[in-house]
């Protein structure tokens, strides 16, 4: 090859680079789209389980049955043309390495024909008709370590706009709700952010740890029994700090199986709590709806102890105590505080009287018991 040529020929290669580094205009720029990295999902599927059941193997009633917590059929579907989207990423969250899960579309639906226990219907449940808005997304961060180095974290970001129907049907007769976290009084506000919700495996069991809340809404809107709506309930300026807890433990006795279950909500925990008669629709707050609110607060911790769940081949879903240990049972302070019925077009146009306080030490005893039956 003539030593010309090839001079030529590095030259073209080794300019090559230092041209594609060269400055673009901002015209360029304008036409450049990038995509973030990262993996993300779509999916849409149709899976069908005939039936999952639960055996308690010690729960053995006066005929010699075990209990049983069974769910039949189940579907769990997405419609058609509509798929889940999930993008997950590693990225760095507030000075941590995290993976984020963001989800713009959730359309899950769930029917579970029957949920029985011992084999006697309660009735069915299901989910579905979920919605977010265009741009809106449910976001879940996940860090390592726990509460004590070992397990994991989680935050959960759930926007305004996210909301879907439930419904528990018997005997051809549908109770449906819509759970949403709006807030109808502050178009910019809303949503729940539950924060570092730890799960650690532990001596004792499986702790997590209770998320810490500021300022979250959840509704559950528009209680009807087919188009007659019953009530409504909203939970909103929910507030939960740090200490709180849920440890799901074995049985204690060694013959036994089951769970227990110790639990804490920390002192501090408040929301305000707003009972509304009529139908909540876009129009809302209007002359047609009335509440009922107040304010509510721990004044001390809210402990759960020695919560056992069993189910029984003769007695069915047992939540009870053991009745030999004094220090098992539910205890804590309630306040409730500014309770006031109000038109619910004139809250914060007036000053009513309120109706007073209530403030409630409760206590419940390691005699009490929970017993639940299908029919």
């Amino acid at each position: 090859m003539p030593a010309r040529l090839l001079s030529s020929l590095l030259g073209v290669c080794l300019a090559t680079p230092v041209f594609a580094l060269k400055p673009m205009a901002d015209q360029q720029l304008a036409l450049v789209t990038g995509q973030a990295q990262g993996l993300r999902l779509t999916s849409e599927y149709d899976a069908r389980i005939d039936s999952i059941s639960y055996i308690d193997d010690d729960g053995v009633g006066a005929n010699g049955s075990v209990g049983s917590l069974s769910l039949s059929p189940v579907r769990l579907f997405t419609p058609t043309n509509r798929p889940i989207e999930i993008d997950i990423e590693v990225k760095q969250v507030n000075g941590k390495k995290a993976v984020v899960f963001t989800n713009r579309d959730l359309p899950v639906e769930l029917r579970v024909g029957s949920l029985a226990i011992n084999g006697d219907s309660l009735g069915g449940v299901g989910q579905g008709n979920f919605a977010i808005a265009n741009g809106d997304a449910l976001v879940t961060r996940m860090y390592a370590g726990g509460d004590v180095g070992s397990g994991f974290t989680l935050d959960v970001l759930i926007p305004a706009s996210m909301s879907f129907d439930a419904y528990y049907e018997d005997d051809g007769a549908r109770l449906t709700n819509t759970l949403s976290f709006s807030d109808p009084r502050d178009a910019n506000g809303g949503g729940l952010q539950l924060s570092d919700m730890t799960f650690d495996l532990e001596q004792d069991g499986l702790r997590i740890g209770v998320p810490q809340v500021s300022n979250g809404n959840f509704n559950i809107y528009n209680a009807r029994l087919g188009d007659d709506v019953l009530n409504s309930l909203a939970f909103r300026n929910i507030s939960i700090p740090d200490g709180g807890y849920w440890l799901i433990k074995n049985a204690e006795a060694a013959n036994d199986i089951g769970i227990e279950l110790d639990s804490r909500l920390p002192q501090g925990t408040a929301l305000q709590l707003v009972y509304i008669a009529g139908a909540v629709g876009d129009n809302y707050p209007n002359a047609e709806t009335h509440e009922f609110s107040a304010d509510v607060a721990l004044l001390s911790h809210l402990d759960v102890n020695g919560l056992r769940v069993n189910v029984d081949g003769e007695r069915g879903l047992v939540l009870d105590f053991d009745r030999n240990t004094t220090t098992d049972g539910i205890s804590g302070n309630l306040r409730m505080s500014n309770m006031v019925l109000q038109r619910s077009d004139r809250v914060g146009a007036s000053s009513p009287v309120g109706l007073g306080t209530l403030d409630a030490q409760i206590h419940l005893s390691q005699n009490s018991f929970l017993q639940i039956e299908g029919h």
